[in-house]
């Protein structure tokens, strides 16, 4: 079967698991906790032995909420920035598009003829959450390849990715 006559659906897209976005709740989960935290000590506790001004109760009370206003912010930019990672294939190699930001949307990638090969990485968790996290490999150098964490059915994107590999070197080295 020659390339040429190849149809466009050979060419899949793979995406970011929903356990991404785990890591990210548990982190901002915690910061808030401890901003309250800080909040309460401020509030109530030190309150005990100095006594706050209700103005000076009040600025600290903002400046928590203020944290607490940023890190809503940035985790909302972390989830927004997880959901644009994408993986896909197409004629001329493997590439990873993502950004959220118009002057942070871009793709690399690696090149069919400079693939080594591509990886996945076993677990129990990755088993049965179908979550894996992949690497395709640069021929000649590291700095090029492409590393994934928590890609959905990671382990038949590899699939994926060496078949179409072998095709396409298959092709050039006929040529």
């Amino acid at each position: 079967m020659e390339i040429e006559n190849m149809t466009e659906n050979i060419f899949k897209v793979f995406r970011i698991s929903w356990t991404s976005y785990v890591g990210s709740l548990i982190r901002f989960s915690i910061q808030l906790a401890i901003l309250y935290g800080i909040y309460y000590l401020l509030t109530h506790k030190v309150h005990e032995w100095i006594k706050f001004s209700p103005n000076t109760l009040n600025i600290i009370m903002w400046i928590v909420v203020g944290f607490a206003a940023v890190r809503v912010i940035f985790f909302i930019i972390d989830i927004l920035h997880t959901r644009s990672v994408v993986l896909y294939t197409n004629d001329d190699g493997v590439w990873v598009y993502s950004g959220i930001f118009p002057w942070s949307k871009g793709s690399s990638g690696v090149k069919w003829r400079d693939i080594d090969e591509a990886s996945f990485q076993t677990g129990f968790t990755s088993w049965l959450l179908k979550t894996y996290d992949i690497r395709v490999g640069h021929r000649f150098t590291k700095d090029s390849e492409i590393m994934l964490h928590n890609i959905f059915n990671g382990h038949e994107a590899v699939m994926h990715i060496n078949k179409l590999h072998k095709k396409f070197t298959t092709k050039e080295q006929i040529e």
